[in-house]
């Protein structure tokens, strides 16, 4: 038996990813996002946490289901509500019977792989 470490005070506890992006655990889930929208911080193949119990709000990026298939879109609700593309706030998709939209969950967190945004403009070989 040795004596104990004086930094011992100062260790933290180890980073848990569940900790920090699972809130909800019953309704979290993730998907990988086919789509590259860098102004709303999706790179191509980004993986998204989403809660489907988190309320959403306007300016939230959400999944919504929309002709079938899961899309993600912004959430504008003034005037009226409406799903706007996150590349083109003027391709907007409104709430009406015809093409009526269900918001699945609320993005929270997105996953980055940052290798695919490297760029080498003075290569070596």
């Amino acid at each position: 038996m040795g004596f104990p470490s004086p930094a011992a005070d100062y260790t933290d506890k180890p980073i848990s990813l569940d900790e920090l992006f699972i809130k909800t655990p019953h309704a979290t889930y993730f998907m990988k996002c086919p789509d590259y929208c860098p102004s709303a911080g999706v790179l191509k193949d980004a993986l998204l946490v989403i809660d489907s119990s988190k309320r959403p709000v306007h300016g939230s990026v959400v999944v919504a289901a929309l002709c079938g298939e899961f899309v993600l879109r912004r959430l504008l609700t003034m005037p009226v509500p409406c799903l706007a593309k996150l590349e083109n706030y003027d391709d907007v998709t409104f709430a009406d019977e015809e093409t009526g939209f269900e918001i699945f969950g609320v993005v929270t967190h997105v996953v980055n792989d940052m290798t695919m945004s490297e760029f080498d403009d003075n290569p070596c070989m």
